[in-house]
């Protein structure tokens, strides 16, 4: 048997359709496994997000999910043989502009009387392991302006708020989309690029330009030194000369 998924540096991930023990925040054994089918699932599936979600979603909508990404969507039971989810958390990870591999939290549910016992944090913590170890550079989702414990669970978790989206729900209500950057894409400049913004932005290019900035203004190695000098020169400011007026 597989071991406890306790939390991001020891979780276990269940094969598709197979079922995992999951430890909740008391310390509590319960059961994890990912999509199966439709027949025993989707009704289940379909329960949870009616019940506890404020957005109407049709079976459709579940079928996008389920149909790309089985992997990415997690039930948890109270035991093995219970055959009612308690907690459901359903991704996607795709590519995004043809750059970025994204990771994207559709939708999370926790059934009322399970809740306050760090269910749904382990499901996003479980999800964003499976996503970033399948090559994920960056997790997203949205969630309402007003709804202050999922702004506090997942900003816990690292998420930071991206953008506001204007009556992004059916009922109207504005949302946040958040983001989290993980570690193979981080949201910071590197040193190069650092360093070429300052030079151009405040000064423009000289003599003492760091060589770094310059190989990247110049082009490569292969480049001459006559083409390379040439390219510098072209970027350093030019005194200002009086117009002549033609009457």
């Amino acid at each position: 048997m597989s071991a406890p998924i306790a939390g991001p540096s020891t979780m276990v991930h269940p094969a598709v359709g197979d079922t995992t023990p999951f430890i909740d925040g008391r310390g509590d054994q319960l059961a994890v496994r990912t999509f199966r089918d439709e027949d025993t699932d989707l009704p289940g599936l379909t329960r949870l997000c009616e019940e506890e979600l404020s957005e109407p979603y049709n079976v459709y909508t579940f079928r996008y999910f389920l149909t790309e990404w089985p992997h990415l969507t997690f039930f948890v039971y109270p035991s093995s043989d219970d055959p009612e989810p308690l907690a459901t958390i359903i991704c996607k990870q795709d590519m995004h502009r043809d750059r970025t591999n994204r990771g994207y939290i559709g939708m999370l549910s926790v059934s009322g009387r399970w809740r306050r016992r760090g269910i749904a944090r382990r499901l996003v913590e479980l999800a964003i392991r499976t996503m970033e170890e399948r090559g994920a550079q960056e997790i997203v989702m949205e969630t309402e302006y007003d709804n202050v414990p999922s702004l506090a669970l997942y900003e816990a978790l690292g998420f930071v708020r991206e953008k506001r989206l204007h009556r992004f729900y059916s009922n109207g209500k504005d949302a946040y989309r958040l983001i989290l950057p993980l570690g193979a894409h981080p949201l910071v400049e590197t040193v190069e690029e650092a360093e070429r913004g300052r030079f151009l932005v405040s000064q423009g290019p000289g003599d003492d330009m760091p060589p770094e900035v310059a190989f990247v203004l110049a082009g490569p190695d292969d480049c001459s030194d006559d083409v390379a000098r040439l390219s510098l020169e072209d970027f350093k400011p030019q005194p200002r000369t009086r117009p002549d007026y033609i009457f």
